[in-house]
């Protein structure tokens, strides 16, 4: 029907058909046709994304009739600077319902440990629902150290959000905590980056060259001038996205130009930032160096024109992310079928990940 109503090319179709082939027979079909479909697209050397399935916007699926899979899952800890390991269960999507510029995005059920069950509930989220993404750069696919990094990126900006509330400004912002995933029961034990499922319309406030939306809403743009003051001058959080202010994807650029990725612009995004910055009424409150001309009373205000304290503190917990940033294809290796794990073995720690 989709093809029939000219929602999706025929190349797409064909796609979607194998997708589907491979869930119900366990066969292999979705690579095979992604690669034809690169060989008659035609690629380059500057053509860094193939294997991109059909995207499909759609809500979350009723995961009752799908598959269940054992999975590790690697979690991060800021403040001892290490990662934990334990086994889940859980049922992924066969088709990707978004996209960014980096990364094809597929709905996911997982169940919830102990100390999941335990934490704040973010408002919206949805029980048990979680997105994987997972890289179209088909030449990191042997370095799967991305994942790791992201995550502790997406940490430290968390970190940053939870300083930035304690000051009491008119809207707090905050980070979705992130994990990784190693699908041990299909080909090769992919690697995906996941997070928790948080509907509403999804806005992207600034990139990490100077892009500011046309919106400029005054809590994002804020958030990052003040990650730039509470570093000392060392990093800015940027790339500010996400559903009203629960935020994901964040880009740190550090003065060094190291660590925090290929999107870490080191003084070239930082100075790009601060060129475009017009402060605003929640900048004023929170008692940063005024950058602009002059700061704006548009948008969200603070009840009181500036904050009791003098000045912000400076955060020094702050560790920098891997130099490296590689990834995995985009396209899912099939479940395997009758794969038997061992249940029984004890996982506290990575050891493969605490190398890093």
């Amino acid at each position: 029907k989709l093809l029939n109503d000219g929602l999706i090319t025929k190349t797409e179709y064909s796609v979607r058909r194998n997708q589907l082939i491979d869930e119900l027979t366990g066969t292999s079909l979705t690579t095979l046709a992604a690669s034809q479909y690169k060989r008659r697209r035609g690629s380059s050397a500057s053509d860094n994304v193939s294997n991109v399935p059909a995207i499909i916007p759609k809500p979350p699926p009723d995961f009752i009739n799908f598959p269940a899979e054992k999975s590790i899952k690697y979690t991060y800890d800021l403040k001892t600077r290490t990662w934990t390991q334990q086994e889940v269960n859980l049922k992924l999507d066969t088709v990707p319902f978004s996209r960014g510029s980096l990364r094809v995005v597929y709905h996911m059920e997982m169940e919830e440990t102990d100390k999941d069950k335990d934490r704040e509930v973010v408002p919206g989220e949805a029980k048990n629902r979680f997105v994987a993404k997972i890289s179209m750069n088909p030449s990191d696919n042997k370095n799967t150290k991305v994942y790791f990094r992201d995550v502790e990126t997406q940490t430290i900006a968390k970190y940053y959000a939870e300083k930035f509330n304690q000051y009491h400004p008119p809207k707090k912002v905050d980070f979705i905590k992130a994990c990784v995933l190693e699908l041990i029961q299909r080909e090769g034990n992919p690697i995906v980056g996941v997070e928790k499922f948080i509907p509403g319309p999804y806005r992207k406030h600034n990139s990490n060259y100077g892009y500011v939306s046309d919106e400029e809403r005054n809590t994002p743009q804020a958030f990052s001038h003040f990650s730039w003051e509470a570093s000392d001058h060392t990093l800015l959080v940027c790339d500010i996205q996400g559903v009203g202010d629960l935020y994901t994807d964040p880009q740190i650029h550090h003065i060094s130009g190291e660590g925090f990725g290929k999107g870490n612009l080191g003084m070239a995004g930082i100075s790009k930032f601060l060129q475009k910055h017009r402060c605003n009424a929640i900048c004023r409150y929170l008692k940063l160096p005024q950058l602009g001309n002059k700061v704006s009373d548009i948008g969200t205000i603070p009840t009181t024109r500036l904050m009791a304290l003098n000045n912000i503190q400076i955060v020094t917990m702050v560790q920098q992310a891997g130099a490296q940033l590689h990834s995995q294809t985009a396209v899912l290796p099939v479940l395997k079928r009758q794969v038997v794990v061992d249940s029984t073995k004890e996982h506290t720690r990575c050891s493969r990940c605490s190398i890093l």
